[in-house]
């Protein structure tokens, strides 16, 4: 519709497509986290340049120690300083940054000024589009299949955010082997990957460009 079209063109270039990947401890392992805290091990980033070409930039844990610093340091290198910073439901990533400025004072400037730069999809496509294929949900899952097919995540090892926490608790299980291990790893990447492509994908749609969307 004219209204997502219009917010979407506003948004300046490079646009920051991000989502993250967390894992709750009952009883934590991490110094410093508490029970049932939300932890950030994975992001993955999408980089759109103003010719709509894509760069995707990533940071997974291997589960072997606390990931949170080196989280929280590759995600400002790769989001720099300028250009929105596009997620899908803003509230949980705008609360894990909020933890990390917290868990790492020094950090905190950088990490808030990314804050700043969140731009949410998911009120745009709540407010300006609907398909009966959706039933109802505003779900990126629910949303996606309507607007590029191709990109259902049922192609996927890891499909959803359950399963993700699954494979990473299988990660740190000192009995998993290195290669299973490896699998996980990589299974854990194309998921996080397919969540930010689909808001690449899902973004363009609102605008109206509608040309192949391929990673440099």
């Amino acid at each position: 519709t004219a209204g997502a079209r219009k917010a979407i063109r506003a948004l300046p270039f490079p646009r920051y497509y991000l989502d993250f990947e967390t894992y709750q401890f009952v009883v934590p392992v991490w110094a410093g986290t508490r029970p049932y805290a939300q932890l950030p091990f994975q992001w993955s980033c999408h980089i759109e340049a103003k010719d709509h070409s894509l760069k995707h930039e990533h940071f997974l844990s291997d589960g072997s120690e606390a990931p949170l610093l080196d989280f929280a340091t590759s995600m400002i290198k790769a989001l720099r300083k300028r250009g929105p910073v596009i997620v899908y439901n803003a509230a949980f990533e705008r609360t894990r940054i909020q933890e990390l400025a917290a868990a790492f004072p020094h950090l905190a400037p950088e990490l808030n000024a990314i804050i700043s730069r969140l731009f949410d999809l998911l009120p745009i496509a709540r407010e300006h589009y609907y398909h009966p294929q959706m039933r109802g949900s505003w779900s990126i899952k629910a949303v996606l299949p309507t607007i590029a097919p191709e990109l259902a995540y049922d192609d996927l090892d890891v499909a959803n955010g359950g399963m993700a926490q699954d494979a990473f608790a299988e990660m740190m299980d000192p009995e998993t082997t290195d290669e299973r291990r490896g699998q996980l790893y990589n299974s854990l990447l194309k998921y996080c990957e397919r969540d930010t492509l689909a808001m690449v994908r899902i973004a363009n749609y609102f605008e109206g460009f509608k040309a192949q969307c391929l990673n440099k």
